[in-house]
């Protein structure tokens, strides 16, 4: 299983994963044109995408979802979401229960965030798992739990408070993000991190905001939390792919 996430921010948000027999992507912020062009970009030479799992309906995560629908592409998200998109699909799969694409057992669990029925992924071939939760204002005691021993993550680390708080950002939209329902500071990704660290060997901080946080500020934050871990913690970006990963087997 190798994992890119081709680009998570508030502009787009879209990660790819290999599986035994194919392409599975979790969410499609960006156009076709340029999913394909980032992921050749890291090594990865697309013709399609099997499936598109989408983890709520947020424009930033649904960009290229109809031209990814227009080209063959199995769409897969939790019945509120498919509600949400307020369209029929007739290649789609509810995500209410396990399911498996291109030899990945998928396994969603709800995260508290403001759309209509968002989903925290967990993705695995039978012997490595990889853990998805970008977009969460809480971590509740479910999400550590479905997260528990998963060998990779890809976890958000959105803002900064004191960037947030002293930011031009309006005061609504401010307690938004600060809300149950919005997401993540920097100091609650690494105290979620410091318990789920154990066991996993690489972990992807996603979905950092570039008007209330630093890549260098969630790095160093972050990795407080993590001072006895001996993984390899990585950043992701709004405008080019993460490194790869490759969890072998």
């Amino acid at each position: 299983m190798r994992i890119c996430v081709l680009g998570s921010g508030s502009s787009g948000n879209a990660i790819l994963v290999e599986g035994p027999r194919g392409y599975v992507l979790v969410d499609a912020g960006f156009s076709w044109r340029e999913i394909k062009a980032r992921a050749k970009r890291a090594g990865f030479e697309l013709g399609g995408i099997d499936a598109l799992v989408l983890t709520h309906e947020h424009a930033d995560h649904i960009r290229g979802l109809r031209t990814l629908y227009r080209r063959g592409t199995t769409i897969v998200a939790s019945p509120g979401t498919l509600a949400a998109l307020g369209h029929r699909f007739r290649r789609a799969i509810p995500l209410d229960g396990e399911v498996e694409l291109s030899g990945l057992r998928i396994a969603p669990f709800p995260v508290p965030h403001d759309a209509a029925a968002p989903r925290g992924l967990v993705l695995g071939n039978g012997e490595t798992r990889l853990g998805i939760a970008t977009d969460l204002g809480e971590v509740t005691d479910l999400v550590l739990e479905k997260l528990a021993g998963c060998e990779a993550l890809v976890f958000e680390a959105n803002h900064d408070l004191e960037m947030l708080l002293s930011g031009p950002y309006p005061w609504a939209l401010k307690l938004r993000i600060l809300g149950p329902f919005g997401h993540l500071s920097n100091d609650a990704a690494g105290e979620a991190l410091a318990g789920l660290s154990e066991g996993a060997g690489a972990i992807f901080l996603a979905h950092l905001s570039q008007e209330n946080n630093r890549p260098d500020l969630a790095l160093e934050t972050v990795a407080r939390y993590l001072d006895r871990w001996d993984g390899a913690l990585y950043l992701t970006y709004p405008d080019r792919p993460s490194a790869v990963l490759d969890l072998g087997r």
